[in-house]
């Protein structure tokens, strides 16, 4: 059966950056960014098996979820002005290189952010998806067809039905609601004062009913966090077949195969 994994772009690049000890070439560059990259995106392929991969990554633009709350993403460090030893984005480049490289296909979608075009990929593409996150965001997509792995080295996690709802007491048809209680630090959207995680399913369960300003920013939070999955496809699925190029030979060595394809 054929198995797409959807790989939120970002979200890997910053676990890179910042999980993987500073390597610079020669001339002062800042590599460990590509490097992890590409070591991690192996491992998930291998862990994962799957038929078609595609990368996605945000845009540039301000999320147009800031229309409806400015404080959206607000908290996110400007990376403008950094030099390129702190900014993550200064190896985005090389990344995108060894991924032509490697026949795996990305996406940066004007207009969307990179929740949204994972979203529709996995909803309205007729096979298995596995979603590489950490995002929790996309906890609400998850069904019997559609499930999220969570790289993290020897404690990695594949989230299916029973293991959300074990780990968060909520089944994934209600994350949305869950999360729109709770708020989101990382995104920046504030929550309901005085709910947090059991008060919430307590709200979920009927046991606890909200009040009119809390109404107010319960569907406030529900505009934010839903993911919007009917956004046009840019790729058909045929063409993002994947033959796993990293194992071809005994062991795929990343630095040696950067240098090959002159990243390094």
């Amino acid at each position: 059966m054929n198995r797409l994994l959807l790989v939120d772009g970002h979200n890997l690049l910053f676990k890179a950056f910042y999980g993987v000890p500073e390597k610079l070439l020669p001339d002062g560059r800042p590599i460990h960014g590509v490097i992890g990259f590409v070591s991690m995106m192996n491992k998930i392929i291998n862990l994962t098996e799957p038929s078609h991969v595609l990368t996605v990554f945000d845009p540039e633009e301000k999320p147009s979820r800031a229309t409806l709350y400015q404080p959206y993403k607000q908290n996110r460090h400007d990376y403008g002005e950094m030099p390129d030893r702190e900014n993550p984005f200064s190896q985005l480049a090389g990344i995108k290189k060894a991924l032509d490289c490697l026949h795996i296909k990305y996406i940066e979608q004007t207009g969307h952010e990179a929740d949204d075009m994972i979203a529709s990929y996995a909803s309205q593409v007729p096979c298995q998806a596995v979603i590489a996150s950490t995002d929790t965001d996309l906890l609400q997509l998850i069904c019997e067809r559609i499930t999220m792995f969570r790289y993290h080295w020897k404690n990695s996690m594949l989230f299916t039905e029973s293991v959300v709802q074990e780990k968060f007491g909520v089944h994934p048809t209600n994350f949305l609601e869950y999360k729109s209680l709770i708020g989101d630090k990382t995104d920046n959207i504030g929550g309901i004062k005085g709910i947090g995680p059991k008060t919430a399913i307590k709200v979920l369960n009927g046991q606890r009913t909200l009040s009119g300003e809390e109404r107010e920013i319960f569907e406030r939070n529900l505009k934010l966090i839903r993911l919007d999955s009917k956004v046009e496809l840019p790729f058909a699925l045929s063409e993002l077949s994947f033959s796993n190029t990293f194992n071809q030979s005994k062991g795929f060595k990343v630095y040696e195969y950067l240098h090959e394809i002159r990243v390094l």
